[in-house]
C-alpha cells in the first residue's frame, strides 16, 4: 500500500503526560531559578500540542505506539478534520515543516489555496489538496504504516467524537453559515451541537476509509475523486478530476535564519514564513487582538525522542470555509481568501548534528504565524518556560501550540516542555514517561 501510494504521488507530481493547564505562577520564575544540571541528560522526551484535545490524544498515542513525530502530525491532522472541521477540514490549505533527525534536513510541504474552476452558486471554493500533501509528507518522513496513522480518525468519525469546547465555540460563532448538509451533521433540533454532544459523521468516515485504503491517491484520481467531482457538479459548481490531479503540493527546502548552529525554519512563499520570522526577530506585531473563535485557522506540532519534529499550520480561509459540505463525503469546502496563505509553522533544528529545539504552529488568527515566531524566541533564546510564555502572550495574535527544548532534545531532554495557549481550547501532552 505504501509503495503504491508513493508511486502514485511521484507520478502525478512529475507531470505519559497530562494536558497542560494554565498557572498563575510567575512566567519568568524558571529563568530566575536557572536551568541546572542539564547537559549530558539521558532523559527522553516526546510530546504533541494541537488546537483540539482529542486530536492531541491521538497524536500522543501514535508516539507511544512507535510512530515518529511525522506520524503523530499526520494522525492529528486527520483527527482534527473530524473534531475541528471549522479550522482543519479535509479541504484546508496550509503548510507543514519537518525536521528529520537522521538525515539532518528540513522539508516544507505547502498546499496553498487555489480556487476551483467553477464556484458553487457564486461561492468560490478551494481545490482540496491537503490530504495529498500530508500523504507526501508521511511517505518521505513517516515511520509507521499509512493505515496506522489514518485509522484513529476514521474510528472517531464512525463511532462518534465528543464535541470539544473548541468546536462548540466555532459552531456557536459560525453555525449559521452552514448549508443544509452541514446543518444535518452539526445541529440538533435546529440548534448547533454543544460541548459534550456526540458527533457521528458516517460520510466522513467513509471518506477517511478511502484515504486509508488508497494511500491518499484515491482522493485526487480514484473513485472518491470522481464522486467528489460529481457531487460538486450537482451543487452547481465545477471541480473536474483534472483540477484535482493537477493540484500538486509543493515540497521544498524551507527558508531559514541562523540561530547559532541551528536554523529557524519557516514556510516558503506564498505562505507567511516572513511573518513568522518577523515574530522571531521582534518586529512590529500585526495584531494584538485575542481571537474569540478559531477564525478558520489551526495548528499542531510534535517532537519525538529521536529528535524528529513536525508542525503544521492550517486554514479554511475563514471560519468553516465556504460553509458548504459536499453531500456523501462529510467534507466542508474551504474558501480561497487572502488570509488562506497567512499560515506558517516554525521548527528550529540543527543541520549539522540533527538536534531539534522547537516545533510550533498557531491558530485562531491570520496573525498566528507572527505569534508562533515570537513564542519560539521567548522559549528558546530567552529561556522562558513554554507555558509561561504562552500565558504572557494570552492569545494575542492567535493561539500558539509549542514544544520547546531550549538546549536541544539530546543535550537537555529534562528541560523540554510543551504547551498550548490557555486562551484557546487545545491540549499539550507529553508522550514519554519522565
Amino acid at each position: 500500500m505504501r509503495s503504491l501510494a508513493l508511486c502514485g504521488l511521484l507520478l502525478l507530481s512529475a507531470c505519559g503526560g497530562n494536558e497542560t493547564k494554565p498557572s498563575n505562577a510567575d512566567p519568568t520564575s524558571h529563568i530566575k531559578a536557572g536551568y541546572r544540571d542539564i547537559f549530558g541528560s539521558t532523559e527522553k522526551f516526546s510530546a504533541v500540542s494541537a488546537d483540539e484535545g482529542q486530536a492531541a490524544e491521538i497524536g500522543r498515542s501514535i508516539l507511544q505506539s512507535g510512530g515518529n513525530a511525522v506520524d503523530a502530525a499526520v494522525a492529528m491532522y486527520f483527527a482534527m478534520a473530524v473534531t475541528l472541521p471549522s479550522a482543519a477540514g479535509l479541504g484546508a490549505s496550509g503548510a507543514c515543516i519537518v525536521h528529520d533527525a537522521k538525515t539532518r534536513v528540513a522539508d516544507a510541504f505547502v498546499f496553498a489555496p487555489a480556487a476551483a474552476p467553477g464556484p458553487i452558486k457564486g461561492v468560490s471554493f478551494s481545490v482540496p489538496v491537503a490530504a495529498r500533501a500530508i500523504a507526501l509528507m508521511q511517505i518521505r518522513h513517516g515511520k509507521a504504516r499509512w493505515e496506522f496513522d489514518i485509522a484513529p480518525s476514521e474510528k472517531l468519525a464512525s463511532l462518534g467524537a465528543s464535541v470539544s469546547k473548541a468546536l462548540a465555540r466555532d459552531l456557536a460563532a459560525g453555525g449559521a453559515s452552514l448549508n443544509d448538509e452541514a446543518r444535518r451533521i452539526f445541529t440538533r433540533n435546529g440548534a448547533p451541537l454543544k460541548q459534550g454532544d456526540n458527533l457521528i459523521q458516517p460520510d466522513l468516515a467513509a471518506t477517511l476509509s478511502a484515504v486509508r485504503r488508497g494511500g491518499g491517491v484515491d482522493f485526487f484520481q480514484g473513485n472518491f475523486a470522481r464522486r467528489l467531482s460529481d457531487q460538486i457538479a450537482q451543487l452547481g459548481g465545477s471541480l473536474p478530476i483534472a483540477a484535482l490531479r493537477d493540484a500538486v503540493p509543493k515540497a521544498a527546502t524551507p527558508p531559514s535564519e541562523s540561530d547559532g548552529g541551528f536554523r529557524v525554519y519557516v514556510a516558503p512563499p506564498p505562505m507567511a514564513g516572513a511573518s513568522a520570522l518577523a515574530g522571531w526577530n521582534g518586529g512590529a506585531a500585526p495584531s494584538t487582538a485575542v481571537p474569540t473563535d478559531s477564525a478558520g485557522f489551526s495548528g499542531l506540532a510534535a517532537i519525538d525522542e529521536a529528535g524528529n519534529a513536525a508542525a503544521c499550520s492550517l486554514s479554511m480561509g475563514q471560519l468553516f470555509g465556504t460553509g458548504l459540505m459536499v453531500p456523501g463525503t462529510g467534507m466542508v469546502l474551504a474558501t480561497p481568501t487572502a488570509d488562506g496563505t497567512a499560515t506558517s509553522p516554525v521548527v528550529i533544528g540543527n543541520p549539522n548534528n540533527g538536534e531539534v529545539r522547537f516545533a510550533g504552529a498557531g491558530g485562531g488568527s491570520s496573525s498566528s504565524a507572527y505569534a508562533t515566531g515570537a513564542i519560539a524566541r521567548a522559549t528558546i533564546d530567552d529561556k522562558i518556560p513554554v507555558q509561561g510564555a504562552l500565558i504572557r502572550n494570552a492569545g494575542r495574535g492567535g493561539y500558539v501550540n509549542a514544544i520547546a527544548c531550549p538546549y536541544g532534545i539530546r543535550s537537555g531532554g529534562a528541560t523540554c516542555q510543551t504547551g498550548t495557549d490557555p486562551a484557546g481550547f487545545g491540549a499539550a501532552l507529553v508522550a514519554t514517561e519522565r
